[in-house]
C-alpha cells in the first residue's frame, strides 16, 4: 500500500519540479514575457487546487480506484498536449487539465496511508514515505527532462512525459484500496445523520472555522508559495547569473532529492514528539536558506540553497499533512487535506506570476525572494504558537 501511494506522489515529483526546465525553451520559442510563460504554471496549480479537494472528498466516501483511473487520463492527456501548443492559451488550457488529474495524487495518498496506520508504530514514517514520492520525482525528473529537451525538443519532450504519466499512474489504480476504517466511518454514516463528522465530534464545517484550521491552512499556503517560485523561477534566475543549463537543471532537481531525508526526518521527529515541532524546525530554516538566493552568484551558492531549502521543505511537507490528522483525526482526512491543499495551491498559484512581473519590471528577483523569505519568518512563527483544539465536549 505505502509503495503504491508512493508512486501517486511520485509522478506528482515529475509534473511540479519539470516546468521551471521547460521555462527558457518556451520563452525563447515564442519570444514570451516571465509573466506569461508563469501564466501557464499558474493555471497548473489551479487545476490542481480543484482536483485536490474533490479527489479529497471522493476519497473520503468511495473507492479511489475509479479516481485514480481517471486522473491518470487526465494527466497523461494534459501533458502530451503541452507538445502541440502554439499559443499561451494553448498552454494554459493542457496544463489546466494536467493538474485537474494530478491535484489527486496528494490529497488521495496522503489520506489513505494515514488511515491504513492509524495508531500504529512509525505511522509517521510510512506517511513520511509517501510523501517523499514528490522529492525523488524532481529529483530523476528534472535533469532528465533537461536532457530529453536537449536530445529531443521540448515538444518531444512534453509527449514522453505524458505517455509515461499516463502509464505509470495506471499500475497503483489496481493495488490502492479503501482501509477497513474508511469502510466503517462511512457505514457509520449511512446509519446516522451526521455528516463529515470528525472524531471528535466536529463537522467540517466547524472544523475549518477554527483558529488551528487557519493557521495550519496559513503555513501550507507559505509552504506552496515559496515552493512554487522556486520551482518556477530557480532555472532562469541560475541562468542570469551565468550559470550553466546542465548545473540549474540538476539543481531544481536535487531539491526533490534533498527533500527526501528531510520527509522521511520528518516523520521519525514526529513519532517522537509530533508534527508542530517540525514544522517550527522547516519554515525558520526554509527563510534562512533563502538569503543564498538573494546573493547568488556561483555554482557553489547555489547547491548550498539547494541543500538547506530542500532538507527543510521536505520537513514541512510531510509536517503540514500530519499535522492536520493529529489535530482533527481520520474521518474527513481526505477532505480536510484536499481543503488545506487546495486554498494554498489556489493562494500560491498566482506567485510565479507575481515573481516573474517583479522581474520583467525590476529587472531582477531580489523582491520577490526577499518578500518569501518574511513570509517564511511569518509562517515559522504561527507554527510556534498555534494549539490543537479543544474536543467538542470541553
Amino acid at each position: 500500500m505505502v509503495a503504491a501511494c508512493f508512486v501517486l506522489t511520485f509522478i506528482l515529483g515529475e509534473a511540479v519540479y519539470s516546468f521551471g526546465v521547460f521555462f527558457k525553451p518556451l520563452e525563447s520559442e515564442f519570444d514570451w514575457s516571465r509573466t506569461l510563460v508563469s501564466s501557464g504554471y499558474t493555471a497548473f496549480v489551479i487545476g490542481l487546487a480543484i482536483s485536490n479537494i474533490t479527489a479529497g472528498r471522493l476519497a473520503d466516501r468511495f473507492s479511489p480506484r475509479p479516481i485514480l483511473l481517471g486522473i491518470a487520463l487526465l494527466t497523461g492527456l494534459g501533458i502530451s498536449l503541452c507538445s502541440q501548443v502554439h499559443s499561451i492559451d494553448q498552454l494554459r488550457i493542457f496544463l489546466f487539465v494536467a493538474g485537474l488529474g494530478l491535484g489527486a495524487t496528494w490529497s488521495v495518498p496522503n489520506s489513505i496511508v494515514q488511515r491504513w496506520f492509524y495508531n500504529r508504530d512509525r505511522a509517521g514514517l510510512a506517511l513520511a514515505i509517501v510523501i517523499s514520492g514528490v522529492g525523488v520525482g524532481g529529483l530523476i525528473f528534472a535533469p532528465l527532462m533537461n536532457h530529453l529537451i536537449l536530445s529531443y525538443g521540448w515538444r518531444n519532450a512534453f509527449l514522453i512525459a505524458g505517455i509515461f504519466s499516463f502509464l505509470v499512474l495506471v499500475i497503483p489504480s489496481f493495488v490502492i484500496k479503501r482501509s477497513p476504517m474508511s469502510e466503517a466511518m462511512v457505514s457509520e454514516e449511512q446509519g446516522s445523520s451526521a455528516k463529515s463528522v470528525n472524531a471528535q465530534g466536529w463537522t467540517t464545517a466547524r472544523i475549518v472555522t477554527t483558529a488551528s484550521f487557519v493557521s495550519i491552512t496559513f503555513i501550507a499556503c507559505v509552504a506552496e508559495l515559496t515552493f512554487q517560485v522556486v520551482s518556477v523561477h530557480l532555472v532562469p534566475h541560475a541562468r542570469d547569473v551565468g550559470i550553466s543549463p546542465i548545473a540549474s537543471a540538476a539543481a531544481l532537481g536535487l531539491i526533490g532529492g534533498f527533500s527526501v531525508p528531510g520527509r522521511i526526518v520528518s516523520g521519525v521527529i514526529a513519532d517522537k514528539v509530533g508534527f508542530q515541532k517540525a514544522l517550527v524546525l522547516s519554515f525558520f530554516g526554509m527563510a534562512l536558506s533563502l538569503i543564498w538566493l538573494l546573493f547568488l552568484e556561483a555554482t557553489w551558492m547555489l547547491y548550498c540553497f539547494v541543500f538547506f531549502y530542500g532538507i527543510c521543505y521536505g520537513i514541512a511537507m510531510t509536517g503540514e499533512v500530519g499535522i492536520v490528522g493529529q489535530f482533527f483525526g481520520m474521518r474527513s482526512l481526505g477532505e480536510l487535506i484536499g481543503i488545506t491543499s487546495a486554498i494554498a495551491l489556489l493562494v500560491a498559484a498566482f506567485a510565479p506570476y507575481i515573481a516573474g512581473f517583479i522581474f520583467d519590471t525590476t529587472g531582477g528577483y531580489f523582491m520577490a525572494f526577499a518578500g518569501v523569505m518574511v513570509l517564511l519568518l511569518g509562517a515559522g512563527f504561527v507554527a510556534t504558537v498555534m494549539r490543537k483544539p479543544q474536543s467538542a465536549s470541553k
